[in-house]
């Protein structure tokens, strides 16, 4: 058994530190204007990502493809500097895998897949991933994600205090809940963020926007089986399109003043 008004207390007192560290590290994300919750600055963040790139360097094989090499960096470069983030020190790299993945690390770190161009046919749907990745970076989407685990920990720490011995089934079975009713869709959220950040950054880049939707309808088409959207960290690729026809007006008005 346990005491329901201390429970309640360690509770309480979760909520109120969440509440505080929320007041003391919002922030706006870019675009969309959402609120963030972060903990971490600028220069922690820079210094994990540049240690997990190194990492990532060390681990993976990297391409010495130079065509597809050029075409990324080519392209990488031009979104970057149409969006004019001057303190970011871009990075881009090209991995020989299959798989068609990219991710993007603090400090404008950006790895790209060689299978990536499987899906991407042309330079605005490399710019689509590329955009999708240097918004991530921008919205310091790592370390909201890193703050929110952090908040999700102390709570979990605080229901393990409050239920004393013999909680570790209560604890585990709210861990579970978080994941479903928290982290996942929180995740999904950065991920459709990052795609509204990215079509409007491929926009002033002069890519034309509605090549995105083409991307998402050439990797659904690419994909093998995937797990149930609610179970993934990943938007199923019908939802990507249909959040990017959503903002596609603001990105065209945005792409006919950029074209090239």
């Amino acid at each position: 058994m346990f005491n329901s008004d201390r429970n309640l207390q360690f509770l309480w007192k979760a909520t109120a530190i969440g509440a505080v560290m929320g007041l003391a590290a919002c922030q706006s994300a870019p675009v969309s204007g959402r609120n963030q919750l972060i903990l971490f600055s600028a220069d922690q963040e820079v210094s994990l990502g540049a240690d997990a790139y190194r990492q990532i360097i060390d681990e993976k094989n990297v391409s010495n493809n130079a065509q597809l090499t050029r075409r990324m960096n080519d392209v990488g470069q031009r979104v970057a500097a149409a969006i004019d983030q001057p303190g970011i020190a871009w990075e881009f790299t090209l991995f020989e895998e299959d798989t068609a993945n990219a991710f993007a690390l603090p400090g404008g770190k950006v790895g790209v897949n060689t299978g990536r161009f499987e899906v991407a046919m042309n330079d605005a749907q490399l710019a689509t991933v590329l955009a999708h990745e240097i918004g991530h970076v921008i919205a310091r989407h790592s370390s909201e994600r890193m703050s929110r685990r952090l908040v999700v920990q102390g709570g979990l720490a605080a229901i393990g205090l409050g239920l004393g011995s013999g909680s570790q089934a209560y604890v585990q079975l709210a861990s579970q809940a978080a994941t479903l009713g928290v982290v996942l869709p929180f995740t999904r959220e950065q991920e459709g963020e990052a795609d509204r950040i990215g079509l409007i950054y491929m926009a002033r880049a002069g890519y034309d926007p509605r090549q995105a939707v083409e991307l998402w309808r050439n990797f659904d088409a690419a994909a093998s089986e995937r797990p149930p959207e609610f179970l993934s960290t990943h938007p199923a690729p019908g939802t990507r399109i249909q959040l990017l026809q959503q903002y596609m007006p603001e990105a065209l008005e945005i792409y006919e003043q950029n074209r090239r």
